[in-house]
């Protein structure tokens, strides 16, 4: 596992499974692991715990959130033909206090109009 993520409870952490495509939970209560949904990851709790989301990879890449109690996956975001940056080439998820998602898009340096630099 890797890329986890604790609950914001602490009961249960949220992990990217070995093979790359499974996203896992752990909780301690019965100390068990379960699939809770296929095809992304990197987790990401809701503020209130009953989501995990997580990025859809490949051709329909996606802000994806599975509800924690029934394994319900919803799209949330469609970011295809988004250029993405952030760590391991583009993986980085993250909410914003309100709960919208946050992820880096890579603008290269078209979108830089003025920069200022003075040598140290």
């Amino acid at each position: 596992m890797f890329g986890a993520a604790w609950s914001p409870d602490g009961s249960r952490v949220a992990a990217w499974g070995a093979n790359g495509k499974d996203l896992m939970l752990f909780q301690f209560a019965t100390r068990q692991w379960t699939q809770i949904a296929t095809g992304g990851g990197f987790p990401t709790w809701s503020r209130d715990g009953r989501y995990v989301y997580f990025m859809r990879q490949g051709e329909n890449t996606a802000v994806m959130r599975v509800q924690v109690r029934d394994k319900q996956v919803e799209e949330v975001a469609s970011l295809k033909g988004i250029r993405l940056a952030g760590r391991f080439a583009g993986i980085a998820l993250n909410l914003t206090p309100e709960g919208d998602p946050l992820v880096l898009r890579d603008v290269g340096t078209e979108e830089i109009y003025a920069l200022d630099w003075r040598a140290p």
